[in-house]
């Protein structure tokens, strides 16, 4: 299912375009199923968590990726795909994807955009307003400051409750992160937050992408997603570049 394979990569694009060799839907796929994963865990603080007794720092887990896109770039991904028994009970990501229609129909759209065809308009889905249960025992708490914690961890701390909350009760209609993996590694929270946003009739925003639960947009030649909070706000003056309707509502 192509259609379905691109919209789970393009999750990954705003750091697989950037890697050598050049091989985006293999960079793309190692982003997303190896870097976004427990590798992530070991990465961190909490490092002893996840079960190693050791930190792997930022030089290694970028060799660690950069060896696994070498690796399957000289694999014949659709042959071997030939060669798969499926089990659908073994689906993960489709059976993690059925559970946020809203948010997988936006990524669908997301990735028919290009470089020739930067923005789209969709039909919306008839979906209720999703609910977030991490909601209900939030604590009011500063929305603006910076939080360090796992990118894989599935946990809704008290800036992001609030955030999403400021939505909810329309006071706010934009979620703006610099990126996917700045909001988080962890897939089925990344599609939790979104299918949260859209269905709220809300705008999630990266450097790189404008979606909606009508349109869609991309910035033309993608920027690399910052690797710290001063490298994401240097972006932000360039916002127009990545949507028309953006610039529309908020310049």
């Amino acid at each position: 299912d192509e259609e379905f394979r691109n919209a789970i990569l393009i999750v990954g694009s705003e750091e697989g375009t950037f890697y050598e060799p050049k091989n985006i839907l293999v960079a793309n796929m190692v982003v997303v199923a190896i870097r976004n994963s427990l590798l992530e865990g070991v990465s961190s603080k909490s490092y002893k968590q996840y079960g190693s007794n050791t930190y792997l720092n930022d030089f290694s887990i970028k060799e660690i990726t950069k060896s696994a896109i070498e690796y399957f770039s000289k694999i014949d991904l659709f042959e071997l795909s030939n060669l798969l028994i499926l089990d659908e009970s073994k689906d993960v990501y489709r059976n993690i994807s059925n559970k946020y229609p809203t948010a997988m129909k936006a990524l669908i759209e997301l990735s028919k955009c290009s470089e020739s065809n930067l923005e789209h308009d969709y039909k919306k889905l008839k979906t209720k307003p999703f609910e977030l249960e991490e909601l209900n025992n939030v604590l009011t708490d500063e929305i603006k400051k910076t939080v360090y914690e796992s990118g894989i961890d599935s946990t809704f701390n008290d800036t992001l409750c609030n955030l999403l909350l400021e939505i909810k009760n329309n006071d706010s209609q934009l979620f703006f992160i610099d990126s996917f993996k700045m909001c988080t590694r962890n897939y089925e929270k990344l599609l939790k937050i979104l299918e949260f946003v859209l269905t709220h009739d809300a705008y999630f925003l990266t450097n790189n992408y404008f979606i909606s639960n009508t349109y869609v947009s991309r910035r033309k030649k993608l920027l690399k997603a910052s690797h710290t909070t001063e490298e994401a706000f240097k972006k932000v003056s360039s916002l127009y570049e990545v949507s028309n309707k953006y610039t529309k509502l908020y310049s």
